[in-house]
């Protein structure tokens, strides 16, 4: 039998396709690793570090805005010549804070239930040079943005996938590998008449455009900003100082506009 010679161009369009596909997948992969690990490890650490003094911080301020608008109730009963009532004025200041209070408590207790042990680092960083590599390889075979002959079974594994990578579970990642393995032996390569292999080539450029911008996007994220701060002693002390500073600013105020209702309520 004899061998085909396939037309040069042809083949040349085939390593591009696949090289442009071997590119998404590492795309989608790094933005995948940004967003599920490296942005909660941030914030993790930055919450253990910083994070504290910016809660005491926003509980100064939460303390400051009440209290104002403590004196402006007690001014408001004053101008229209009411009776002031302590507990009723503190009644409605629960109203109008409580739910405020309640939502931001919320947030806090779930920021610091992120809040990894330090000794955890080492293994997570190992686990993650290892799944990256499994999951870029099965991002290749099942990920339906770059794999057009996708079934409902490629994608509910891909959708198994993206679970095991966010929560680093290896004994899936590894199972899903094996099962890859029997069912898309091939997938990893991009295949097709000419047209078919343009049509792809052009998806990809436009899936590397897209994964980059939203990498970028992340890397000038706030969390980014804080991973500077953590990888500088003197930043993280200067910020703690900062931070010392606010509240003792807003606490100053916090006790002159407190004066102000003493004084208030002296002359009534």
């Amino acid at each position: 039998m004899e061998n085909i010679t396939l037309d040069p161009e042809y083949e040349n369009l085939i390593i591009e396709v696949n090289q442009l596909k071997e590119k998404v997948a590492e795309k989608i992969a790094e933005r995948d690793m940004l967003a599920f690990h490296v942005i909660p490890d941030i914030e993790s650490k930055y919450m253990n570090k910083i994070g504290v003094l910016e809660n005491d911080a926003f509980i100064a301020n939460l303390k400051l805005i009440r209290t104002n608008r403590k004196l402006e109730l007690y001014k408001e009963k004053i101008k229209l010549k009411r009776p002031i009532n302590e507990k009723e004025i503190e009644e409605q200041l629960d109203v109008e804070f409580d739910e405020i209070e309640d939502e931001y408590n919320e947030l806090q207790e779930e920021a610091f239930l992120d809040v990894e042990d330090e000794f955890t680092d080492k293994v997570t960083e190992e686990l993650l040079k290892l799944l990256n590599v499994i999951y870029k390889n099965l991002i290749k075979r099942l990920s339906p943005l770059i794999n057009f002959d996708n079934t409902r079974i490629d994608n509910q594994l891909y959708e198994l996938l993206e679970k095991a990578y966010r929560e680093l579970d290896l004994s899936m990642m590894t199972k899903l590998q094996a099962i890859c393995e029997q069912i898309k032996p091939d997938s990893s390569l991009a295949i097709g008449d000419a047209k078919t292999l343009e049509k792809a080539k052009d998806r990809y450029l436009d899936l590397i455009d897209e994964n980059e911008e939203i990498i970028l996007h992340i890397k000038c994220s706030d969390s980014f900003d804080k991973k500077r701060i953590l990888e500088d002693e003197n930043l993280i002390r200067r910020t703690k100082e900062e931070i010392n500073n606010e509240i003792s600013k807003i606490e100053d105020e916090t006790k002159k506009v407190e004066k102000e209702i003493k004084k208030l309520q002296k002359d009534l």
